[in-house]
């Protein structure tokens, strides 16, 4: 019986740590994201589906003081809309969109920002989501990257006003 009662207690356990570790196998994070703000960060990664070809999902976690405080599902398919990344008070700071986005190729993504909240005045900048021997990559002006950093823009009398410029790297 004492056999049993074990048997019985073991196989889902080793099946749920089975489960748990090919799940994290199937997650990549694709960048780290900072600003010249502050220390938080944030990660965008992906989950790979069963089959390793094809992207499952996109997430942004978000961090402070090295502590996991978010994480979000950034629906792929609200790509053709746009998904908002950063909000401030009635402000997208920060919004990403694809005309052409394929789960399993990846395709051009475009970063929409808020250069100046005090004229509306946006700026883009294009990458692209591929796929190569690793998994999935982004590379802008064909050099793949895992880091991006934010840079305000300031005003003495308002303070930061938006993005001046984003530096992707690695």
């Amino acid at each position: 019986m004492g056999v049993f009662v074990r048997t019985r207690f073991v196989i889902p356990v080793v099946l749920f740590f089975s489960f748990a570790i090919s799940a994290m196998a199937n997650e990549k994070v694709l960048c780290v994201v900072s600003s010249d703000i502050d220390s938080d960060i944030a990660k965008i990664s992906v989950e790979m589906d069963q089959d390793n070809r094809g992207i499952a999902h996109l997430y942004q976690d978000s961090y402070h003081n090295s502590k996991l405080t978010a994480r979000i599902e950034l629906a792929a398919e609200g790509l053709k809309e746009g998904i908002v990344l950063n909000r401030r008070d009635k402000y997208i700071t920060v919004r990403m969109h694809s005309d052409n986005f394929d789960p399993e190729r990846g395709g051009v993504l475009y970063l929409d920002t808020l250069y100046s909240g005090i004229s509306g005045e946006r700026r883009e900048y294009e990458m692209d989501l591929a796929t190569d021997k690793t998994g999935p990559v982004l590379i802008q002006n064909k050099q793949n990257f895992s880091k991006i950093n934010f840079v305000a823009k300031r005003s003495k009398v308002f303070g930061v006003i938006g993005i001046e410029k984003v530096v992707f790297g690695n």
